[in-house]
């Protein structure tokens, strides 16, 4: 699937509060497994996400929502195209 996106979107999110690592890696596994995403990572103090997703597929909405399920708290998000 990931070959067959054409539309692909990047998210970074901050979040309300750093992430212990092995949280972190979780939710960057739960994040990957999603339909629709093609990579996701931590950054920097565990705080921000960046998240290549398809455009065609998901929106930033999509992506809070979802992390929102996970219990991870959002704080600002800044879209942008890769």
């Amino acid at each position: 699937m990931l070959d067959s996106i054409r539309n692909l979107k990047t998210t970074k999110i901050e979040l309300r509060q750093r992430l212990p690592e092995i949280e972190c890696d979780w939710l960057v596994g739960q994040l990957r497994a999603h339909r629709g995403i093609a990579a996701a990572a931590c950054a920097g103090d565990a705080r921000r996400l960046t998240i290549e997703y398809d455009g065609d597929t998901l929106v930033s909405a999509d992506l809070i929502d979802f992390l929102n399920v996970c219990g991870v708290r959002v704080a600002a998000v800044r879209v942008g195209h890769t």
